[in-house]
């Protein structure tokens, strides 16, 4: 109801908005019109008595220009007539010569004789040593327009004729007169007199219009925009305004001689204002030779035009402003009502939002609680078998499954902890040196027994290109890797196929692009589930979590993670069809052990494997590692192939052999070969199972080694290094060294909680150390100080009551003796944040171990303090 009523008030605001914009556009396009009309009205009066004043100034200059040439080329050409009457042809070439030298700036002077003789003399000119030459490079007339000459030459006066270009490009002006008995007299100017005189009118047409000189021909003479080849006829234009009528009307004597002002488009299609008036050779005679003054500016660089550009304009602007002004009013007036609508929708999305989010947020506590009680009912019913169990392989059972649960209970914690740091904004990254091969290994140990669990089939591809070390945050690299590998084997069906590819994107300089997919062939997700996927507390759907099991927070987080490495994760899926997970990490190139792979002195040509799987792709595996090792392999598809094969030649140095093949097993193979293989040879049995499910039978059948599934190069290096003695890094699969004799050292626990601390002295007790404990931080300093001598080590908790473990350590580290600032002090404690580990490295501590306590870190941290 309130929604309507805001948008009702809304629609108010929108008709008074529409109203006053109405208003203001009629106003602004009134005014507009108005403007322009009596602008341009006022405008165009001024431009054309611009025009008409700029073409009578020009004309009387061209005319008296045209005076100022008659009178010469007169006083010439009756020195020449009378030379020629007076000594005949050989007099003229003198004359000639003096008048040439004499004239106004002629470049050549020539009679023409009916009979076709023509006398010619170019200027004289000197060179820069004063030299006298002959300048020829100027044309004489054209012997073929003498006759033109002759037609169009006035016995009493000089007609001025069109612009020539003479064979060297050079404009030239022709004069001509007509002489006693057919002769015609021919004086040469240079062409540019004209374009010179009226170029300087141009500034008085806005220096955007163009002056043309038109000759009794209707040819151009001269003109100011451009090269007079470029207008040499003004012809018609394409809307039909022919302007040669103008011309002709000019040249023909029909109009007044007043200067005409018409409006034409060029050829372009531009619309142009036109001044033109008739120049008369000899203003005393109307009979004179007549030339046309044509003088053209675009209608748009007027100042009419540009006035009219400034009042659209101002009319765009002021009509904006009025807009502007009117959606202000119209706003400042329903302002309460949009101020109402706008809470009420506010409102809503939040609704919607907590809705929605309580909704996830229930969804996730009712998965959680099933995932925690599941592990701790594990517990407590193993414990109690455990408690009661009369077998000590029943015992071991219950204690198997109490471990199983433990570590599933304590993986759901370690999610919740990493959901909270990111919605906290506190989750980083810890930037170590790391080999991915090695990551991934390990990753693949700890997922393969699932796998073989639901029967599935796991491989795993390694670029090549991807450098041996990486620098990143190794840790959770795998627990993103980890978390993907689960979520396969979890949706995928027995004997189904998850493959683990990591690929080099891209290497420049020191940084690594490095993209990783996990691939199945599950259930997959409908784009519907995708949105969903990797939001907190959400799965793809709301049974999944029963059906399946997780928290539906693995996703959420492995998002968070990669976006911290600068990458990107996303999913290709189709229902029924698997899934392709695919994430983007960068990393930077680490520093690279020196490591011989290999023993120099050894021909490595010379090792030969032998490979048996059923799996195409673990065959192309061990071809694709002979091809990088430089080494021979073959392979057979089962016990029966490989059988025949090693009929033939049995002299290989190492047997690779999967102990599930069809039909024989790899167990019965191996037996079966044991009496035809070389003597030193060594015979390993791969697979996904558990060890201890073959152990025994393999033994027996002659089996050296085992191997888990999936492989890796460096499992087959790490074989046939051992196998020639240079360097074994490869341990069987029963032999263990994770604890330690630390007789004769002393340890000082600082631990409230009994439970906790008969935990860890029971972890301890295997090592023979000589563990002492402390309920609090002042009892521990206080033995401390008593003793500083006594003890190589302290774990110290951090909340304890009286004085806790900050304190303690502070203290302790304030003492005035040697002791104080140098023995180990190790936080144990269940703060795990990244802000937790800081606090105690400032309060003085050495390190940092989580609780609930790792028997192999405490292991390390033992060996690396006390036995240095």
């Amino acid at each position: 109801m309130q929604n309507d009523e805001a948008k009702k008030k809304v629609s108010v605001r929108a008709r008074l908005a529409i109203l006053i914009i109405s208003i203001v556009l009629v106003i602004t396009v009134f005014a507009t019109i108005i403007g322009i009309y009596f602008s341009n009205r006022e405008l165009s009066k001024t431009v054309s008595q611009d025009l008409t004043l700029v073409g009578e100034l020009t004309s009387d200059m061209i005319s008296i220009f045209v005076t100022s040439i008659r009178e010469p080329v007169n006083y010439v050409s009756s020195g020449m007539e009378a030379a020629y009457q007076s000594g005949g042809l050989e007099a003229l070439g003198p004359a000639m010569q003096d008048e040439a030298n004499n004239g106004p700036n002629f470049i050549s002077l020539a009679l023409a004789f009916p009979d076709g003789t023509m006398v010619s003399k170019s200027k004289i000119v000197k060179d820069q040593n004063g030299n006298v030459i002959e300048d020829n490079s100027y044309a004489l007339p054209d012997p073929a327009k003498i006759s033109q000459y002759r037609a169009r030459a006035l016995p009493d006066d000089i007609r001025i004729d069109t612009v020539e270009m003479t064979k060297d490009r050079q404009y030239v002006i022709r004069c001509y007169k007509q002489l006693d008995d057919g002769v015609v007299f021919i004086a040469t100017l240079p062409g540019e007199y004209f374009s010179q005189l009226i170029s300087k009118s141009k500034y008085d047409i806005y220096n955007a219009g163009n002056i043309f000189l038109i000759d009794s021909g209707g040819a151009v003479l001269a003109t100011t925009g451009g090269d007079i080849e470029q207008y040499s006829q003004i012809s018609q234009d394409k809307d039909g305004n022919d302007l040669t009528a103008f011309v002709t009307d000019a040249l023909s004597g029909k109009d007044t001689g007043e200067t005409k002002i018409v409006n034409y488009k060029d050829t372009s299609g531009v619309e142009n204002i036109c001044a033109y008036s008739t120049i008369l050779h000899n203003p005393d005679n109307p009979d004179s030779e007549r030339w046309v003054l044509f003088l053209t500016i675009p209608v748009s660089e007027t100042p009419a035009s540009t006035m009219t550009n400034i009042f659209l304009i101002e009319g765009l602007v002021f009509l904006i402003c009025g807009i502007i002004a009117s959606v202000i009013l119209s706003k400042r007036q329903a302002k309460p009502y949009l101020e109402l609508n706008r809470r009420n929708e506010e409102l809503i999305v939040l609704r919607e939002k907590a809705e929605s989010v309580s909704s996830a947020k229930a969804n996730f506590l009712a998965n959680m609680s099933h995932e925690m009680r599941t592990p701790m009912n594990a517990i407590i019913g193993m414990t109690a078998i455990g408690k009661s169990a009369m077998t000590v392989e029943k015992k071991d059972y219950a204690f198997e499954k109490i471990d199983d649960a433990s570590k599933h209970l304590l993986g759901v914690i370690n999610d919740v902890l990493d959901m909270s740091k990111i919605e906290a904004n506190k989750l980083e990254l810890s930037h170590a040196n790391f080999n991915l091969e090695k990551l991934l290994q390990n990753v693949a140990n700890i997922i393969s027994f699932r796998v073989d669990e639901h029967k599935q089939h796991f491989y795993v591809s390694i670029d090549n290109n991807i450098p041996r070390a990486l620098i990143g945050d190794d840790q959770r690299l795998a627990q993103v890797v980890t978390n993907l590998l689960s979520n396969a084997v979890k949706f995928t069906p027995e004997e189904g196929t998850i493959h683990l590819v990591a690929t080099l994107l891209s290497a420049d300089d020191d940084i690594c692009r490095l993209q990783i997919s996990v691939s199945d062939t599950g259930i997959g997700v409908t784009d519907i589930q995708k949105t969903r996927l990797f939001h907190s507390f959400e799965q793809a759907e709301a049974g999944t979590s029963r059906k399946y099991g997780g928290t539906g927070l693995g996703l959420a987080i492995s998002k968070s993670i990669i976006e911290l490495m600068d990458g990107e994760i996303w999913v290709e899926s189709e229902p029924e069809k698997g899934s392709i997970f695919t994430f983007t990490v960068v990393l930077r190139r680490g520093e690279e052990e020196k490591e011989v792979l290999f023993d120099e002195n050894v021909d490595w040509s010379n090792i030969r494997i032998f490979a048996v799987d059923d799996e195409p792709e673990v065959r192309e595996f061990f071809l694709d590692v002979s091809k990088n090792l430089g080494i021979v392999c073959d392979i057979a598809a089962s016990g029966e192939e490989a059988v025949e094969l090693l009929s033939r030649r049995n002299d290989y140095d190492v047997y690779f052999i999967d102990w599930k093949l069809p039909g024989m097993d790899g167990v019965e193979f191996a037996k079966h070969m044991q009496a035809n293989k070389p003597d030193k040879s060594l015979v390993i049995i791969f697979s996904s199972a558990d060890w201890s499910e073959i152990e025994s039978g393999a033994h027996d059948a002659g089996v050296n080694k085992f191997v888990s599934k999936p492989l890796f190069q460096s499992n087959i290096v790490d074989i046939i290094n051992e196998h020639i003695g240079y360097k074994s890094k490869t341990k069987h699969i029963d032999e263990s060294d994770a604890c330690c004799d630390l007789s004769g050292h002393a340890i000082l626990i600082a631990e409230d909680v009994e439970i906790n601390r008969e935990i860890i002295l029971a972890l301890l007790e295997p090592t023979n150390v000589v563990a002492v404990c402390a309920e609090n931080g002042a009892l521990t300093l206080d033995m401390f100080e008593r003793a500083p001598d006594k003890f190589d080590l302290i774990f110290m908790d951090v909340q304890m009551p009286e004085m806790d473990g900050y304190e303690a350590t502070r203290r302790i580290r304030a003492l005035d003796m040697p002791r104080a600032k140098s023995i180990p002090i190790i936080a144990m404690t269940a703060n795990v944040f990244r802000e937790d580990i800081d606090k105690c490295l400032e309060a003085g501590m050495d390190s940092h171990m989580g609780k609930p306590v790792d028997f192999n870190k405490l292991m390390e941290i033992l060996k690396a303090n006390l036995l240095k």
